[in-house]
């Protein structure tokens, strides 16, 4: 089974949105999906629970619980788990990154948003991980989109030699 953290201290980056988007795109292309909500508010679980459909499966687990919500996943015959995590819990955002194998780290191209990424950085750093940025709420039009990524380049290198 593949796992997939969604990680950023920020709230409001998209981590939800985008932890539904690829658990629904997954299902549709016939993988058995699970998205773990590691989010108190647990948005990805009450988005769950008001559709008809079980797939993809929705399961709120709290931090001392991952180890064996993952290992059920995979017992249940899983191919892909995606953990939604919550902005400020860095012990849960850590916890998430050791277990993942691709770690998306969302931002949205306000200056406040790409500042706060350096934090979600430091974390992957600690892993020894590797991340991908996805930039959300991209205009179809504009330059934002270019600036953003040259100013998250520019930031996460200097992070890196810092």
């Amino acid at each position: 089974m593949k796992t997939i953290a969604i990680v950023s201290r920020k709230g409001g980056a998209g981590k939800t949105t985008l932890a539904v988007h690829l658990a629904v795109a997954a299902s549709i292309k016939g993988k058995q999906t699970a998205i773990i909500d590691r989010d108190p508010q647990a948005s990805a679980a009450g988005w769950g629970d008001s559709r008809a459909s079980d797939t993809p499966a929705v399961v709120s687990a709290q931090a001392a619980r991952l180890p064996k919500v993952l290992e059920t996943a995979i017992i249940a015959g899983a191919d892909l788990a995606i953990i939604d995590t919550a902005p400020h819990s860095e012990t849960a955002a850590l916890a998430a990154i050791r277990a993942a194998d691709l770690i998306l780290i969302p931002c949205r191209l306000a200056i406040l948003d790409l500042r706060a990424i350096s934090d979600t950085i430091d974390l992957v750093n600690l892993t020894k991980k590797t991340a991908t940025v996805v930039l959300n709420a991209v205009p179809s039009r504009g330059a934002l989109a270019d600036e953003a990524i040259e100013a998250i380049k520019e930031g996460w290198l200097s992070h890196l030699s810092g």
